[in-house]
């Protein structure tokens, strides 16, 4: 083909270059956003954005250190702010909730895990939450400690075994395996003995959640781009998670449901762990199914108990948060110890002096202060979840910031948790500066405001009960190729770079 009598191209060129220009046209639509408000931020890739999939977590920290405090990013062609200014946290967070109440929209979440609370909205939010909360009361959280007991004694019993022979022991491992038979007793009142079996199907299927394939990164750069293709993907089981995983849950979650409506009303009554709490209302509420709205609110005034499908999607929250993230804390708490022995003594000496030799519990474990800053110190260093993220349900304008609706807006929290003007020597782990003011919105390892995770407290208890067991049995020791400063790996969730392994000394 001819064009404007000079040149000659054949028409599949012509076509292929028409095509090429239109997609780049459509890739970089309105990339200049950010640029004409006078918000700063690195420079997007056609169609991608600024990173591939939702790898770009990692990217935070060197990014603050270059555009501010506030700057802007492309998901695709989805607008964000990252922002680490506490004061305007504090509104996203905090006085502003109802307009920031929902999480960013996550591509491709599989059923039923999409009814889990992390990724519900609004109404639904709200509804489940409410019925939800009462699980980890204080008086649940009290009985509970039994089994979390149990569950910290076989884990001082499995690392006995190791004690004194130089070998170099993969504390992820021990820890994963206990934080799994916990959150089965706790919340499912199930045990799984995962720490007799570190591949157990349990632990396996859990840590499957928590890989960064590519297939992950993919498939919401797709999403974005193809909606409906993705939709059609979701219908055919294509998940960011493996739809065997989803089966592998609901299929346990289901017959632990089913294991506990055929108990008496009697035995329910007597059950202290989350599951049970769930099922009440649904038993009475499902019955009357049509006197309530599409949101679970009620014509009545009451609110409409959980389907199986969505106690089961709970159930897989619970499994995966509950596994990954306090054993991701014990881990990175065992490896500072080991590092810092002379903190690790100061614990030790703490729990000698406040407890002696009592069972930790609920109640005595609060007067371990040094404890709770070690772990809290931890949180900081090595925060499990990187970032957070919020979405804007109207337009706004926060100390002169417009923030649009559908806009996504990122907390980098590895970022703020290591920031010079919050902490002193930010790279330092230093249990005391706890005893410190600061910030309150400069540490948010759980998240703040009215969406902060609801298995906070849960997960506190757990970390400390299994340091007291382990601290007064063992020694924890750095071997010869232990790193003092951890390197992470590229992925969303974080995990070192390098399996910490450590050495086991007995007390005695």
């Amino acid at each position: 083909m001819e064009i404007l009598g000079q040149v000659d191209l054949p028409l599949n060129l012509l076509l292929t270059i028409v095509a090429a220009c239109l997609i780049y046209t459509y890739g970089t639509w309105d990339y200049d956003y950010f640029k004409k408000l006078g918000i700063p931020g690195p420079k997007p890739y056609p169609l991608i954005g600024c990173s591939i999939g939702f790898s770009f977590y990692p990217k935070f920290p060197s990014w603050k250190q270059k555009y501010g405090r506030v700057f802007g990013i492309f998901m695709g062609n989805q607008k964000a702010l990252v922002i680490s200014d506490p004061d305007i946290l504090k509104e996203v967070l905090v006085k502003s909730f109802n307009t920031f109440r929902n999480r960013m929209k996550v591509p491709m979440i599989p059923f039923p895990l999409n009814l889990g609370l992390f990724f519900l909205d609004d109404a639904q939010w709200k509804r489940v939450r409410s019925i939800t909360s009462p699980g980890f009361s204080s008086s649940k959280l009290r009985l509970m400690c039994v089994a979390i007991n149990e569950c910290a004694t076989t884990l001082v019993k499995n690392f006995s075994k190791v004690v004194g022979n130089n070998k170099a022991v993969n504390m992820k491992e021990y820890f994963g395996a206990y934080t799994m038979d916990v959150i089965s007793r706790t919340a499912f009142g199930v045990k799984v003995d995962s720490q007799n079996d570190f591949d157990n199907p349990f632990v396996a299927n859990a840590k499957e959640i928590f890989k960064h394939t590519s297939a992950r990164r993919l498939l919401p750069i797709i999403a974005g781009l193809m909606p409906r293709l993705a939709r059609a993907l979701r219908k055919r089981g294509f998940g960011i998670y493996p739809q065997s995983v989803m089966t592998f849950f609901r299929r346990n979650i289901t017959e632990m449901i089913d294991e506990q409506k055929q108990q008496t009303r009697e035995k329910q009554k007597q059950t202290n762990y989350i599951l049970q709490r769930l099922l009440d209302p649904a038993q009475i509420a499902i019955r009357d199914d049509n006197d309530y709205t599409a949101n679970g609110e009620s014509k009545k005034g009451t609110v409409r108990g959980l389907s199986t499908d969505e106690v089961v999607g709970q159930g897989i929250n619970f499994f995966a948060a509950g596994f990954e993230t306090t054993a991701s804390t014990l881990t990175f708490a065992s490896h500072s110890l080991a590092v810092n022995p002379d903190i690790q003594e100061q614990v030790y000496n703490e729990i000698k002096e406040m407890i002696g030799n009592e069972e930790p519990n609920y109640d005595n474990i609060g007067k371990l202060k040094y404890l709770d800053n070690v772990i809290t110190e931890t949180l900081r260093l090595y925060p499990p979840v990187i970032a957070l993220h919020r979405r804007a349900s109207e337009d706004i304008q926060i100390k002169g910031l417009t923030i649009q609706k559908g806009h996504t807006i990122f907390i980098p929290v590895f970022a703020m948790q290591r920031d010079p003007e919050f902490f002193k020597k930010p790279d330092s782990f230093r249990p005391e500066r706890h005893d410190e003011h600061s910030h309150p919105l400069s540490f948010l390892a759980f998240g703040y405001g009215p969406r902060k995770c609801i298995g906070m407290r849960l997960a506190l208890i757990e970390a400390k009960i299994a340091l007291v067991h382990l601290l007064r049995t063992v020694k924890l020791e750095c071997l010869p190729g232990t790193q003092e400063v951890l390197t992470f790996k590229n992925t969303n969730f974080l995990q070192a770079d390098k399996e910490i392994r450590l050495k086991l000394s007995s007390r005695c």
